[in-house]
């Protein structure tokens, strides 16, 4: 292999990564508040994606 080639593989190497991990994960996202309550809704990433539910759930005090 030439030494341009050989440049360019460790160039590789270092800026993109072999493989990727994704991790699922779930949150709660804010929705609003209506006096001491605070309203969210439960979202997740899943793949890359992202995705919520739909409506808002009384969950805590804001």
């Amino acid at each position: 292999m030439n030494l341009l080639g050989q440049l360019g593989d460790r160039l590789l190497e270092k800026f993109v990564p072999k493989a990727t991990a994704q991790a699922d994960s779930s949150y709660w996202m804010h929705c609003w508040c209506y006096g001491q309550t605070r309203y969210m809704k439960l979202c997740h990433i899943v793949g890359g994606t992202h995705g919520c539910t739909v409506g808002c759930q009384a969950r805590e005090r804001c």
